[in-house]
């Protein structure tokens, strides 16, 4: 080999040499991500559950008193009536007893038989002096000005034979009524006490009442409405009367008028 290609093949050893003791510079890859803009991510609002408010003492409806069933008259029912065997019309006092007493008073005026009791524990009683009578229908209007306290009571007798034998037709301040016989002096219930649709409780009011006696049915009327129908054969005649009696509690005054006896024709 000669020397020219020798030192050609050296100086290009050499060079390689040196290139590679160069310096090598590591890049590293960037990986620039794109930029991304930020979103506002809206969450879900939260809604408050609505919570019951306690009520510790809950306002309680005012109670309603408790009513009684009514019973409703049946209509039509009156007998069949004839000839007037008797009318009263209180224009004076020679027919009926009247007094005025500690106990209570009996007292006409105005074309009424009053009874008024003040404040006395008492019964008192008005009697007529008509002649006695079988069978008949008997009617009168009844005005009620002071009546309250539920033990006092008015009633209308028939077929009084006396003081302590008799029937009567009895009301009371809470609007009922009953039918009694009084024997001997000892009272005996024929029909108990009951409410209808004609007779309220308490006063002011005013009403008409008529009893048919036949033998021993008795029909009851409440402005011409039939009220009761009872059997009973103890009194078959008797004469007339109006009472009144209070526990003094509070004042009791009842007045009847147009009191009048017509005859039956059934």
């Amino acid at each position: 080999m000669s020397r020219v290609l020798l030192l050609t093949t050296f100086i290009l050893l050499l060079t390689m040499l040196l290139a590679g003791c160069a310096e090598i510079r590591i890049q590293p890859i960037e990986d620039t991500p794109t930029p991304v803009t930020p979103t506002a991510t809206e969450f879900p609002t939260s809604t408050p559950v609505p919570t019951n408010t306690i009520v510790w003492f809950p306002p309680t409806a005012t109670p309603r008193p408790m009513r009684t069933p009514t019973l409703v008259p049946t209509q039509n029912q009156l007998p069949s009536l004839g000839k007037a065997l008797l009318t009263e019309d209180f224009s004076s006092d020679e027919n009926w007893q009247t007094f005025r007493s500690p106990l209570g008073n009996a007292v006409i005026a105005n074309n009424e038989l009053t009874l008024a009791i003040q404040s006395a524990d008492s019964g008192i009683a008005s009697y007529s002096s008509f002649p006695q009578m079988g069978d008949y229908y008997m009617s009168m209007d009844v005005s009620l000005s002071l009546c309250s306290w539920n033990g006092d009571w008015y009633a209308v007798a028939f077929r009084v034979e006396n003081s302590e034998n008799q029937y009567r037709w009895v009301f009371n301040c809470l609007g009922q009524s009953r039918i009694e016989r009084v024997y001997r002096g000892r009272i005996y219930v024929v029909k108990d006490w009951e409410i209808n649709g004609v007779i309220k409780p308490a006063a002011p009011q005013k009403f008409s009442i008529g009893i048919a006696a036949q033998g021993s049915r008795l029909r009851f009327y409440g402005n011409d409405s039939l009220l009761f129908d009872v059997e009973d054969t103890i009194f078959s005649t008797g004469g007339y009367g109006l009472v009144a009696a209070s526990d003094g509690y509070s004042p009791l005054t009842v007045s009847f008028s147009n009191f009048k006896i017509t005859e039956i024709r059934e």
